[in-house]
């Protein structure tokens, strides 16, 4: 396990202070596992390729072991997911359940209420299974039970320079979760974040307002010139939000070169609206390509889940330059 002290996190001062200090109370500790062996990094293809998967799991009811284990196995190999390249995961509220989550503690940052309607994954376990590196940094608690959810980086690459970004609350406490990976000696920031989806009741601001303000925040802690977003966003404008604005004025991108998805929605549930997205920055050129595909489950997108979700998963195969000759 790697020193927590490396991973800090960073809190967010305003005037909610006391209200962000009553989540924090109610969630357990961050967890920082390195887990892969030195063989499985030593051989980092020449080709320089990169595998993205991000996913809001749902509280842990994503069945993220068997769609890693089905990219492993070159099930995606067509679209781009070759099994012998690295692989980062990039998910949201991903659930986790060990000692360190407190007691319930009073007010409503305990009261976070979730359904129960099926079997959840524990990232820390799923991690343990796959053998990938972890950075998890958990947002809010799962009412009663001992339990917490929030964001979180899985790696078969070392993941360096981690650290939990708490964003301006809105509605509930949003952790987004940062870290950075080598290939070669291009560096690049990985980011795993997730908006709120609406504003809290009685304020006079609606939720595209607070989701401006949390892109804003994340975006003045990413100054790394190459880095990879995987969010959900919760745009429930689409990209007329000032959100999608801000990012777009950051450098994010959807694929390389600038494109738009085809997709009409990444939300499976009613409505169906395009709220997950697989964002890149390119400032210095180093990627080459980037293409991002959503995956469904049923060939004609039928089903009340999508691999257990209500969150269809987004796989994005990442090149770089043969040779970028620039180290960050």
């Amino acid at each position: 396990m790697a020193n927590p002290a490396d991973f800090g996190l960073t809190c967010h001062a305003d005037d909610e202070r006391l209200r962000l200090d009553a989540w924090r109370c109610n969630v357990g500790a961050q967890v920082a596992l390195d887990l892969t062996t030195p063989q499985a990094t030593q051989n980092v293809p020449s080709h320089r390729g990169l595998v993205v998967l991000s996913w809001n799991v749902w509280i842990g009811r994503g069945r993220l072991r068997e769609l890693v284990s089905r990219i492993r196995n070159g099930d995606y190999v067509e679209l781009g997911a070759d099994p012998d390249v690295p692989l980062v995961v990039l998910a949201q509220e991903a659930y986790r359940s060990d000692s360190s989550v407190p007691q319930l503690q009073a007010g409503p940052a305990g009261r976070v209420l979730i359904a129960q309607l099926g079997p959840q994954e524990d990232v820390v376990e799923t991690a343990h299974e796959l053998g990938m590196n972890l950075r998890y940094a958990p947002s809010m608690r799962n009412g009663a039970d001992q339990s917490d959810r929030g964001n979180a980086i899985l790696s078969t690459l070392p993941l360096e320079g981690a650290h939990a970004v708490e964003l301006p609350l809105v509605l509930q406490r949003r952790v987004a979760v940062t870290a950075t990976i080598a290939l070669g000696e291009t560096r690049l920031r990985l980011v795993s974040a997730h908006l709120d989806p609406r504003g809290p009741p009685g304020r006079k601001w609606l939720g595209a307002y607070g989701r401006a303000l949390q892109a804003r925040h994340l975006i003045a802690s990413v100054e790394d010139d190459t880095a990879i977003l995987g969010a959900d966003l919760n745009l429930g404008r689409g990209r007329y939000e000032s959100a999608w604005r801000l990012l777009g004025e950051a450098g994010f991108t959807f694929g390389v070169p600038p494109s738009l998805p085809r997709w009409r929605h990444t939300f499976h549930a009613l409505p169906r609206l395009v709220l997950d997205y697989l964002l890149v920055r390119n400032r210095d050129g180093a990627i080459a390509e980037a293409h991002v595909h959503r995956l469904d489950e049923h060939p004609h997108d039928r089903g009340a889940r999508v691999f257990g979700s209500d969150h269809h998963p987004l796989l994005a195969r990442i090149d770089l330059q043969p040779s970028s000759g620039k180290c960050q």
